[in-house]
């Protein structure tokens, strides 16, 4: 980690009192997707997911049926426990929006009642359509048959006419290249992620099918069922590849001393609020928030320590924010504070390479 060197400052300041927590943060990727999501989501972290209430067409086949019951659960489970957002279900929720309005327009009109109700930053809305698959065979390397050419050819020893006649005899009884079943799918998902603050919405559109091979040789179709359920997989992947920056953590020093007794007391209280058998970050802000109020502002320590909540939160802005208050308030920490700083600039944009013609 980059900052392993936290247990360091925390032994050599003995008049300091350092704790380290673990506290996750966004990480964005170096392009100029990555800057504009970045700037898009400063701040967002709890969000609301709404699927898009799918048509009767859908339904028509046996396995759409199947698959429309399992498209809700799968994208709320895979965006709970694989993207940096806490997620929360509309789905039976009348009280924060009725079925007649889940709608892209519904939303954008509701979108401050279902922040306030529940505590969302953001609202996921996902439109999936009905499915397209095609089948078709295509040649495919058998690699099990390939290794037992190659053991065959081996077992020849250096008879070299006998090693050809090996290699021929495993090829035409157990060819290396066979024809093989492929279903192509493509599932239409239109995501949209809107701002409950200002209604500021990213999109994506998904239009790369999935490719779902058989077993090599099995020239028949793949199960629609299964082949549905990996290109969902897939697709649930790039939605969260675009509109969810990847989770990273890192052991950050948390600040509890300080001159004033009543200032010190709150400070550790905010640490005990983030260290205890329910774990809350905003509680530990609060507590915090009291102790820069009570210091007039002259804590650096309570401002710390609020950056390093804003920094949890993926508001960089306000991080970098109260971690130059800190600064400038000149605690002993100052070297350290500047590289948590750095850990929030935006790191270079690689373009992609252009052929030259």
């Amino acid at each position: 980690m980059r900052f392993t060197l936290v247990f360091l400052f925390c032994l050599l300041a003995t008049f300091i009192t350092c704790q380290s927590v673990t506290v996750e943060y966004p990480m964005y990727p170096p392009t100029k997707e990555g800057r504009d999501l970045k700037q898009f989501l400063n701040g967002v972290k709890t969000v609301a997911f709404a699927l898009e209430p799918m048509n009767s067409e859908i339904w028509s086949h046996e396995s759409n049926r199947s698959f429309v019951l399992m498209v809700p659960a799968k994208i709320y489970e895979s965006f709970s426990d694989d993207s940096y957002f806490k997620i929360l279900d509309l789905k039976d929720r009348p009280d924060v929006l009725e079925q007649k309005d889940l709608s892209l327009e519904g939303i954008q009109k509701y979108r401050k009642k279902i922040g306030e109700i529940l505590d969302a930053d953001a609202v996921l809305y996902v439109s999936v359509k009905q499915p397209e698959s095609q089948c078709y065979v295509e040649a495919k390397m058998d690699y099990l048959a390939l290794g037992m050419a190659v053991l065959k050819v081996v077992a020849a020893g250096k008879d070299r006419n006998r090693q050809y006649s090996r290699a021929a005899a495993s090829l035409v009884s157990d060819p290396i290249v066979k024809p093989t079943g492929v279903r192509k799918v493509y599932i239409p998902i239109e995501a949209n992620l809107i701002r409950v603050d200002s209604g500021e919405m990213m999109k994506t559109i998904l239009s790369k099918p999935s490719i779902i091979y058989n077993g090599v040789g099995d020239i028949s179709c793949p199960s629609m069922l299964p082949s549905l359920s990996t290109a969902l997989d897939e697709s649930i992947s790039e939605i969260q590849r675009r509109l969810s920056p990847k989770v990273e953590s890192e052991d950050i020093s948390i600040f509890t001393e300080d001159e004033n007794p009543e200032v010190e007391a709150l400070l550790l209280e905010g640490y005990e609020e983030i260290t205890g058998e329910n774990p809350n970050f905003h509680r530990a802000k609060i507590s915090w928030e009291k102790a820069d109020l009570k210091a007039k502002g002259k804590s650096w320590a309570a401002k710390a320590n609020l950056a390093t909540y804003y920094f949890s939160e993926g508001d960089y802005q306000k991080a970098i924010q109260f971690y130059d208050e800190a600064i400038r308030l000149g605690g002993p920490e100052d070297d350290y504070l500047k590289e948590l700083k750095e850990l929030m600039a935006p790191p270079p944009i690689q373009e992609e390479a252009t052929e030259e013609k």
